[in-house]
């Protein structure tokens, strides 16, 4: 009985159809977008694969997926962070992903994924051998005139990269590429800048009457009010509605980029003030930086510590927070809550192992910055906003807890705490646009009265006006660097960006004497 080779026909004509598949989806984006560089980087991969023997459909395919992996990795980025991938993405990848992978199982299988499918696309391009066709001959000129066109566009027409230009934020392959031009980070500031004012000798923060309260800066990782999203719902102690002063919180970042949020609160101004899209301030600025909200509080004689849910060499944090005026900066090994990295550590262990260690050290007045990791993602898949409320309310009682034992000690204390970001699952029940960026605050004066009125605010407070409006409840006078700040943004402290360029390039212009 005769039988047809029904098994391997089927497998040339679905290996056909994918690499039919590929081309097309190269030449289709190539068209649309008008970008060559496709070609620049199946360049050199196609000059691998040719002399071996392959047909022509499966070589173009295999010297095109690089790039177009390279798209869809960028498109995915966007989706999630809304910043498409560019080349100082680097900064990030080169000493962090591995720390990444080992908390978060879906980086940790991507890699493995990567490795494999490295391996298998390497085997298929350099596997065979055979003498070099027409076609390969014809697509190396080709590709090679094609790609010198796209190395040539690159450099032509505007040379100042800005990834805020909406030109250059799309997730293509020539933002990528044109984001290697991008040039190292540099306050922005108007090109013909006002005369500036008299100069008026800044005098600093005024203590309180009443005595120097300890302070604490608590930031809630991934967390916001679940009220957002579940209406009636009604927290314990975290951003409840009976605290001092609470409400939305406008940040500048979404489903990630937590030093964003922490740099916004510390230096009062936003990364993206920074040239480029502001990402990785915390790499790119240490030492330049010559004021924060600690280099000033320190004038008056606090102590300024940090306390860290992972190693301090994550996104360069260590260095930076010492550049910016910390003293002392403690990660979970030295305070014995991890061997470094456990993202699952709750709430509660952090609070108490920075309790025993202020206990221990028994400092003057102080500041007390601390990070929490309970929320960070992934959170279940299919029902996340159920995970989330269930971590919320442990987050909510360790909260309540360390509240209590702060007043417990009997020494005037003001507790700021606040949401860095919304998860990333949040944006499949909020619209694009301003509530993916509103997480929220709540300030305690604790063993003292606040001053000011009570309660949560109606309108939203930007990240960069809190510690202002913090201290001011706690009840500091603002130095003139402050007071200048609110002049500036005055109607719009819950966005800033809504005062438009020209009042950030005025305030920036301020701030420029602090920057090196």
């Amino acid at each position: 009985m005769l039988t047809s080779p029904v098994g391997p026909a089927r497998t040339l004509d679905a290996g056909r159809a994918v690499a039919v598949f590929a081309i097309s989806a190269a030449v289709t984006y190539s068209l649309v977008f008008r970008d060559p560089n496709v070609c620049l980087l199946a360049f050199p991969f196609l000059l691998l694969g040719c002399g071996r023997g392959k047909r022509p459909l499966t070589l173009l395919a295999l010297s095109l997926l690089p790039a177009l992996l390279l798209l869809l990795v960028s498109v995915v980025k966007f989706r999630l962070v809304g910043m498409p991938l560019v080349a100082y993405d680097h900064l990030f990848l080169r000493s962090n992903v591995l720390m990444l992978a080992y908390n978060d199982w879906r980086i940790a299988s991507g890699l493995v994924l990567f490795a494999v499918l490295t391996v298998l696309y390497l085997r298929a391009l350099l596997r065979g051998r055979g003498p070099f066709t027409g076609f390969e001959r014809a697509a190396a000129v080709g590709m090679t005139a094609v790609a010198i066109y796209g190395m040539a566009t690159l450099f032509t027409g505007r040379q100042s990269v800005d990834m805020w230009d909406p030109a250059n934020s799309d997730p293509t392959l020539v933002t990528l590429l044109r984001s290697t031009q991008v040039p190292p980070p540099s306050l922005q500031v108007a090109e013909t800048p006002a005369p500036a004012p008299a100069p008026v000798a800044d005098s600093g923060f005024g203590a309180p009457a009443g005595g120097l309260p300890d302070l604490f800066l608590v930031l809630q990782e991934s967390t916001f009010n679940p009220a957002r999203l579940r209406p009636g719902y009604a927290p314990k102690a975290l951003f409840a509605k009976d605290s001092d002063m609470g409400g939305a919180f406008r940040v500048h970042t979404f489903a990630g980029g937590t030093w964003r949020t922490e740099f916004s609160v510390a230096i009062q101004m936003r990364p993206q003030e920074f040239g480029s899209d502001g990402l990785y301030v915390f790499q790119q600025l240490p030492g330049r930086i010559k004021r924060s909200i600690f280099t000033e509080l320190k004038k008056l004689g606090y102590r300024v510590m940090v306390f860290y849910p992972v190693p301090g060499s994550f996104i360069n944090a260590q260095p930076f927070y010492a550049s910016i005026g910390a003293d002392e900066f403690y990660d979970p090994v030295s305070l014995g809550v991890s061997n470094g990295w456990n993202w699952k550590s709750p709430d509660s262990r952090l609070y108490q192992a920075m309790l025993d260690k202020l206990k221990a050290l028994n400092p003057g007045p102080f500041v007390a910055v601390m990070l929490t990791i309970n929320q960070h993602g992934p959170h279940d898949v299919k029902d996340p906003l159920s995970d989330y409320l269930g971590r919320f309310e442990d987050s909510d009682r360790a909260y309540q807890d360390f509240l209590g034992k702060v007043a417990a000690r009997g020494r005037k204390a003001g507790v700021v705490a606040f949401g860095d970001h919304h998860p990333e699952f949040t944006a499949r029940f909020l619209p694009e646009g301003l509530p993916r960026f509103l997480a929220d605050y709540d300030l305690r004066c604790i063993n003292f009265t606040c001053a000011g009125p009570a309660g949560h605010m109606e309108r939203p407070l930007d990240a960069v006006m809190l510690m202002p409006a913090a201290l001011e409840r706690f009840g500091f006078t603002l130095d003139q660097f402050s007071l200048r700040q609110r002049e500036v943004f005055q109607g719009c402290e819950d966005d800033i960006d809504r005062c438009g360029d020209a009042a950030r390039l005025k305030f920036n212009a301020a701030f420029l004497p602090f920057f090196d």
